[in-house]
């Protein structure tokens, strides 16, 4: 992380504080504040995750939008819905694909199977 912001940075302020979730309160409450409690560590745990990841899955999908010919992900649906991609269905496929890979990366890296 750059200047001006030093340590801890902002991956490690939530880490620590999903650590105290987890690690000291999630044994020492029950019911629905467990509840709460271990969706607010899954909370901070996905937030971490899209801190770290983030920039490199956003360039990494401006480059393929960039490659199929469209600006956004609104453009590229309107070009499906136009049917100005039918003839790229496999490069489609593929971006789309991982897009849903780097959202599950972040959401639930568990589910993020290939």
């Amino acid at each position: 992380m750059s200047a001006p912001h030093d340590r801890p940075t902002a991956v490690e302020l939530v880490e620590a504080v999903r650590e105290l979730l987890t690690d000291e309160l999630l044994d020492a409450v029950d019911g629905r504040l467990r509840f709460q409690v271990r969706v607010a560590a899954n909370a901070l745990a996905m937030v971490g995750r899209e801190l770290e990841l983030g920039p490199t899955q956003a360039a990494a999908h401006a480059e393929r939008l960039a490659a199929l010919g469209v600006a956004d992900d609104a453009a590229l649906v309107a070009a499906i819905r136009a049917g100005a991609m039918d003839d790229r269905w496999d490069e489609v496929t593929a971006a789309v694909r991982a897009a849903v890979i780097d959202k599950l990366a972040v959401s639930n890296p568990t589910y993020a199977v290939e």
